[in-house]
């Protein structure tokens, strides 16, 4: 499925500013699950952009915006074909306890951030028996359908710092909470599991919202990504911006700013199926980025990664 999407970031300030630094993630990544057919970066004011991979190899951009402003805004477009994989779950071979996972994945069997073991979740894995079931398709099965005995979805009710204790402590939440609660379930029981920032297609809305989901290490495949909001297996609808251990590690936006000025955020994503595919392969995701900035750098400054302040300017995902 090749998909068109536009994600526009607004940031309004009760009165000037200045030194606004931001981080961004917004670049699907390119990997065998989906392919980048284009992507472009557009910040106004104008500002310089840096951009790097870190070390899960997602795309971050960095820009710094020196003189006063009252406004700042982003739009990430970009064109994605993704593939379908055809694979049941119940089909998976592997069988618990894992073997075979190496020290890399490590960090993905570890709590994290707001992803914290709760003594709810030996209970839930107890009452619904995959706290002793060794068929690792069975016990995906249950994380992916089973979390609403848990967590009822509701917007509004927490933030992009509940952890998963606050999660349980209310039973509501949004995607970003599901993930979270299911990525500690999934680590519990010795399975390794990554957040996923990025877009969910739906072909009955345009305007959309970012989603949330997981990926579970499954040795036999590789990562195979869940959805335990919707409760089923990530599809082609399912567009990947970044991974990491929580959502800590990928918000689509952080920074800070200088001024005691109010700020407000709104934003909006579309999404709309391409009208035809490309012919030409997408090219790795650093030389992609770099030839659409490559005409800017000559009058574009670029961001010391060392100045900037790792303070989280936060944003919902629904």
């Amino acid at each position: 499925m090749l998909l068109s999407i536009c994600h526009k970031t607004e940031l309004g300030y009760s009165e000037p500013i200045s030194e606004s630094v931001m981080e961004l993630r917004v670049m699907p990544r390119n990997d065998a699950r989906q392919t980048l057919r284009s992507f472009e970066l557009d910040i106004s004011p104008e500002a310089g952009l840096f951009q790097y991979g870190d070390w899960q190899g997602n795309l971050a951009h960095c820009f710094s915006v020196l003189e006063p402003h009252d406004r700042l805004v982003i739009v990430a477009s970009s064109t994605v074909e993704t593939h379908t994989r055809k694979l049941r779950v119940q089909d998976l071979p592997d069988t618990l306890p894992l073997s075979g996972i190496g020290h890399r994945l490590e960090d993905m069997l570890l709590p994290h951030e707001a992803v914290l073991r709760d003594p709810r979740l030996v209970q839930f894995a107890e009452q619904t028996g995959i706290a002793a079931e060794r068929r690792l398709s069975t016990v995906l099965g249950v994380v992916t359908t089973r979390l609403g005995e848990l967590v009822t979805y509701a917007k509004g009710v927490t933030s992009t710092r509940s952890s998963v204790s606050d999660v349980l402590d209310r039973g509501k939440g949004v995607c970003q909470d599901y993930a979270h609660v299911a990525i500690a379930l999934l680590r519990m029981l010795g399975i390794p599991a990554r957040y996923v920032s990025g877009y969910l297609y739906r072909s009955e809305f345009t305007e959309l919202e970012t989603h949330a989901w997981v990926d579970a290490f499954v040795p036999s495949v590789g990562w195979l990504g869940i959805d335990p909001t919707h409760g089923e297996l990530a599809g082609d609808g399912h567009v990947a911006v970044a991974v990491g251990r929580s959502y800590a590690d990928v918000p689509p936006n952080r920074g800070v700013y200088k001024g005691t000025a109010l700020e407000q955020m709104h934003v909006s994503v579309r999404i709309q199926k391409a009208s035809e595919p490309l012919e030409a392969p997408a090219p790795p995701p650093l030389g992609l980025a770099a030839r659409f900035f490559r005409n800017r750098l000559q009058r574009e400054r670029r961001v010391d990664l060392r100045t900037l302040e790792q303070q989280q300017q936060q944003q919902q995902q629904q």
